[in-house]
């Protein structure tokens, strides 16, 4: 199934003048590919091999950086934890993902899709397993694994001896709906504070907004791509850039797909029912700080207030109290001896 024409540089719009200011025109022809003519059943709207000869869709490759970065953040962040093998496997996967889908896009062979496919079914596999497992012993986290293990590699074969893809997005779907229901319930049970869980439900849905923008916008990417590509020729480079839309896929779902991992492994930790803090890398760590700014300034107005009062009252009584021993010391040189009493 192609989603797209390859090389449209080399067919339509090869005499396409760009007009944008500081600018540099594509190239007439794409490079002879290095990595021989694509194979591969997906061909994005990217003209293939027409920034160099060694990737053959450049954006859409440099894209999927976004996920090491965050697999690297959430990696680090668990250097010192005793069970930081078990929290990164899901970093491990969105890694996987990362260089599966840079592979592919810069070969575009059907084999690097493949393992393009796949990483994405990895990568979820260990979201699951992390949720179904946390509170689980080691006998049953360990068989659990081993099940899940067995069924993704049954598929992984199948999906590559039939080359097909239907049964590849039904399955990864399906795997989105199990996480996406078992993180509500495990929400339910491990956040009882009313300020944490608004938080909590508040990170889900920008996930949930990441994974949805990066869908519509990857659709109109299919559906616009001779249009979307004249525009690019005719803007020049770099500023075309921002028009393949397949890389935003990459950068918005990798944004969602680090929250969702974010968020389960706060959840199934010691940490669960806390603040979030600033735990999470750039922006989720802003989005979070800035949505919890409003009510921790109402909390810190109040206090503010109650501190306020406290102070004034202590002011007032020392007040009375330096009052009192003044008038006492005038009295005294009078031979009074308590002014009270006098």
């Amino acid at each position: 199934m192609d989603y797209y024409k390859g090389n449209l540089a080399s067919s339509d719009f090869a005499g396409v003048d760009h007009k944008m200011p500081f600018s540099f025109p594509y190239r007439q022809h794409a490079y002879s590919p290095f990595w021989q003519a694509p194979n591969s059943q997906a061909n994005f709207c990217e003209e293939d091999y027409i920034i160099t000869p060694y990737i053959a869709e450049f954006m859409n490759t440099l894209t999927n950086l976004i996920y090491l970065f965050y697999a690297y953040h959430g990696i680090k962040n668990n250097a010192n934890r005793k069970d930081a093998i078990l929290r990164n496997l899901p970093y491990l996967g969105i890694a996987c993902v990362g260089i599966g889908s840079g592979v592919f896009h810069s070969t575009l062979k059907n084999y690097t899709q493949w393992g393009d496919d796949l990483s994405m079914l990895v990568a979820t596999a260990t979201v699951i397993h992390r949720v179904f497992t946390y509170d689980k012993s080691l006998n049953y986290t360990v068989i659990h694994g081993l099940t899940l293990f067995s069924a993704m590699t049954a598929f992984s074969i199948w999906h590559c001896v039939t080359d097909e893809l239907f049964m590849h997005s039904v399955v990864f779907g399906v795997m989105i709906v199990i996480v996406r229901q078992k993180t509500r319930s495990v929400i339910k049970v491990r956040v009882t504070d009313p300020a944490v869980l608004k938080d909590v439900r508040l990170l889900a849905v920008f996930g949930a907004i990441f994974f949805a923008s990066g869908f519509a916008i990857w659709n109109v990417d299919i559906m616009m791509c001779n249009t979307l590509t004249a525009w690019k020729r005719t803007i020049g480079l770099p500023w075309s850039f921002v028009l393949e839309l397949h890389g935003w896929w990459h950068i918005l779902t990798g944004l969602g797909a680090y929250i969702f991992i974010a968020l389960v492994e706060y959840l199934t930790s010691e940490e669960a029912g806390q603040p979030l803090g600033s735990r999470f890398a750039w922006p989720v760590g802003y989005l979070i700080s800035s949505s919890g700014k409003s009510s921790s300034s109402k909390i810190n107005h109040k206090h503010a207030g109650i501190n306020t009062n406290k102070a004034f009252e202590k002011v007032k009584g020392s007040s009375s109290v330096k009052h009192a021993s003044g008038s006492n010391n005038v009295a005294g040189l009078f031979g009074v001896k308590d002014l009270k009493t006098a």
